[in-house]
C-alpha cells in the first residue's frame, strides 16, 4: 500500500499547490483591476483604463494559463496512472480491514468496479482481532442521538444527502470523532472487553446493527 499512498500524496500535493497558485494569482489580478478602475474614477483619467480583455491578452496571463493547463494535465495523468485493476490488486494483496475501508471510501477519482466484492470481503472474508461490539447512541422520539458525538458516517452505499449524523446502518463506514479510544466488547451484551479499543480518527466497518430497547449497539471491524 505504501507505493499507492505515496502516489496519492503526490497527487493531492500537486493539485492543491497548482490550484492555489493559479487562483491566488488570478485573484491578485482581479484585485489590481478593481483598484485601477477605482483610481480611474477618482482621477478621471481615461488613459489608465485597463480592461479585463487587456489582462487576458497580456503575455503574463497567457503564460500563467498555459502553465496551469500543463500542470493540470500532469495532475490528471498522474491520477489516471492508478488504474482501477492495479489498485484493486493491491487491495486484495493487503487483504486487511484498513485496505478495504480505504478502497470503499477513497475520493481520489479512481473507479471502484469491485465495490461489492470489497464489502463482501471485509464483512465475511477478512479475519481480524479488531472486531467487537459497542454502544453508539440511542433513538429518541424516532431520531438517532449520539449523546457523546462518538462518530460520524463517512460512507454509505447509494446515500442521498447528508448522512453523517444519521443512525448507522449495516455496511456503513464510520470515523471515530471521540477524542479517546472507545472500548469494544466480544459479546453483544457489552461484556468481556477486547484488548484494543477503536482509536480516534480511524474508520470502522459496520457488520451488524442491534437495537436493544432505545439503545443502538454496533458490531464493527476497525484498525
Amino acid at each position: 500500500m505504501k507505493r499507492i499512498d505515496d502516489k496519492i500524496k503526490e497527487i493531492e500535493k500537486k493539485d492543491k499547490t497548482n490550484r492555489l497558485l493559479f487562483y491566488g494569482i488570478i485573484g491578485l489580478i482581479i484585485v489590481f483591476l478593481i483598484y485601477v478602475n477605482l483610481s480611474e474614477k477618482a482621477k478621471k483619467a481615461k488613459d489608465v483604463e485597463i480592461s479585463e480583455l487587456q489582462i487576458k491578452n497580456s503575455e503574463t496571463y497567457k503564460t500563467l494559463e498555459e502553465t496551469y493547463v500543463e500542470l493540470d494535465k500532469t495532475y490528471k495523468d498522474l491520477k489516471s496512472s492508478l488504474r482501477p485493476e492495479e489498485y484493486w490488486n493491491h487491495i486484495k494483496d493487503a487483504s486487511s480491514v484498513e485496505a478495504y475501508i480505504e478502497y470503499i471510501t477513497n475520493d481520489w477519482g479512481i473507479d471502484k468496479p469491485y465495490l461489492s466484492e470489497a464489502i463482501e470481503n471485509i464483512d465475511n472474508n477478512v479475519e481480524t482481532e479488531l472486531t467487537g461490539y459497542l454502544y453508539i447512541g440511542k433513538m429518541v422520539d424516532g431520531k438517532f442521538v449520539d449523546d457523546k458525538n462518538r462518530s460520524i458516517v463517512v460512507w454509505r452505499e447509494n446515500s442521498e444527502g447528508n448522512v453523517a449524523k444519521s443512525k448507522p446502518q449495516k455496511n456503513d463506514i464510520l470515523r471515530l470523532t471521540y477524542p479517546q479510544n472507545i472500548t469494544t466488547y466480544k459479546n453483544k451484551n457489552l461484556s468481556n472487553k477486547n484488548g484494543e479499543g477503536w482509536r480516534p480518527g480511524t474508520k470502522a466497518f459496520v457488520s451488524e446493527v442491534i437495537e436493544s430497547g432505545i439503545e443502538i449497539i454496533l458490531k464493527i471491524k476497525y484498525y
